[in-house]
């Protein structure tokens, strides 16, 4: 009798730790991509009376008595199932349809946390953080402008407000070759720059900070400028850049009968590579090609290699004097330190279903800023809630790529997934995920639980009849 009431007893216990799970998961109905949980229940240790005997070949065993002594929760275990999609039209809104975590940084701690929750928005800083101010983690270096190193490192996902590329400070330009290099510099094809500041000067044209030239990405740390789209596709009939300390020298005297043109201050000197263009160009000269010049004072001479200008012989024959007007080129040198801004300023920007932040420029143009990035895990059950729609415990739930830093009080990312990428899901722009609770299964579950408790309760008041029954056969 005893026995039946410390089961009623425990019973009820037990069944008041389902109703407040079942509590919980109905207030949460509407809380953003909030995960239920379930509470399993096992059996306790039964109590032997009588232990079973085996069968022989004579006779027949006995059946063994045993008697339970209640239950107790075994598990609540959170439930992992896709909650439905809703869409909100806000575009810094995500959600995963399928299998992953958001991953979330508290910048005060550096500690990592995984959440379902979509919701986030865009602080003062371009940083897409929670609605605590947790920072969302992912790619900001995309292929192809950026290395294959450079590609590999995750951190804050910050959306570019800015400019369409970010300046590219100290990049160096050779005239011969028309060629920048800045290593690393971030250009792709077809992207439109400007020049902010130290101008170079261009053959034939004029250069201003309004002006738009189109990028063709040589190799990762080389680039060309060209004056349309369609040129820079191809990289045909790179911008050609000139010295703008000898750029544009006019005035010039031909000496037709000593094969050399005169000009104080030119600022040449032997071994120089130059070209001419423009205006009427002395005879023997063809414009656009490059000589090397053999300097004496104000005379120039011309020549076609450069042990010839070292020496001085073999001048290029003039044959007539053209006039003073045409103008002298340097083509060989390196200026250096020009700063190198984007052209277009962002239209706005969205989500696509791998997680990459598609930037539309002014221009018309997009090009990819940076990738949202999803962490899975091998054990999901061991993911702890802490409340704000975010679980952490990460290393111990099997997260792949995650292990705990050396002092054990933060968990490091090395490595996450794009959507749709190693089992994970896509990503949902613009829309959020729900709560996977379902009401209807949640009151099933309240009313068979209130029946429950209510069984175990009439356990006990009827082990207590019982007993007064008992406690009256006295009299």
């Amino acid at each position: 009798m005893i026995r039946a009431l410390n089961t009623g007893v425990l019973g009820m216990r037990q069944f008041q730790t389902s109703l407040d799970v079942i509590g919980n998961n109905l207030a949460n109905i509407n809380t953003v991509a909030y995960k239920g949980a379930r509470v399993e229940f096992q059996d306790t240790l039964s109590q032997t009376l009588r232990a079973p005997t085996p069968d022989t070949a004579t006779t027949s065993g006995a059946a063994g008595m045993q008697v339970g002594n209640g239950m107790s929760v075994s598990a609540i275990k959170n439930t992992f199932t896709q909650g439905a999609m809703k869409n909100t039209g806000v575009r810094t809104d995500m959600a995963v349809n399928g299998k992953g975590f958001f991953l979330v940084k508290d910048t005060t701690t550096n500690e990592l946390f995984a959440t379902r929750a979509g919701d986030f928005r865009e602080d003062k800083n371009g940083y897409l953080v929670t609605n605590d101010g947790f920072r969302l983690q992912g790619k900001n270096k995309l292929a192809p402008a950026y290395t294959t190193s450079e590609q590999a490192e995750i951190g804050d996902i910050r959306l570019d407000v800015g400019q369409y590329t970010p300046d590219r400070s100290g990049v160096s330009l050779n005239y011969s070759t028309n060629l920048f290099t800045k290593t690393a510099h971030g250009f792709s094809t077809g992207n439109q720059i400007k020049f902010p500041s130290t101008l170079p000067a261009i053959a034939n044209d004029t250069n201003t900070v309004d002006k738009v030239f189109f990028v063709n990405k040589a190799s990762d740390d080389t680039f060309t400028l060209h004056s349309t789209a369609a040129e820079a596709a191809t990289g045909a009939n790179a911008v050609n850049f000139t010295d703008a300390t000898i750029t544009a020298k006019t005035g010039f005297t031909t000496d037709v009968a000593n094969d050399k043109i005169t000009l104080s201050s030119h600022g040449l000197s032997t071994g120089n590579t130059v070209y001419v263009k423009d205006g009427t160009i002395p005879g023997g000269l063809t414009a656009g090609k490059s000589y090397h010049v053999s300097v004496s004072g104000n005379d120039i001479h011309f020549h076609n290699t450069s042990s010839d200008a070292s020496t001085g012989a073999n001048k290029v024959d003039l044959t007539s004097a053209g006039s003073n007007d045409f103008k002298l080129y340097a083509d060989s040198g390196t200026l250096t330190s020009i700063t190198v801004a984007g052209g277009a300023s962002i239209s706005q920007y969205n989500f696509g279903a791998d997680g990459k932040v598609k930037m539309l420029l002014t221009d018309g143009t997009q090009y990819d800023r940076g990738q949202v990035l999803l962490q899975t895990f091998k054990n999901e059950q061991t993911l702890t809630k802490i409340g704000a729609n975010r679980f952490n415990n990460l290393a111990a739930a099997g997260a792949y790529g995650i292990t705990a830093d050396s002092a054990g009080s933060a968990e490091i990312l090395s490595n996450a997934q794009a959507p749709g990428e190693g089992g994970t899901g896509r990503l949902a722009a613009g829309s959020l995920e729900l709560s996977n609770v379902d009401m209807a299964d949640e009151f099933s579950r309240m009313i068979t639980t209130q029946r429950a408790f209510q069984a175990n309760a009439r356990v006990i008041s009827t082990a207590d009849e019982i007993l007064k029954e008992m406690m009256a056969l006295k009299r």
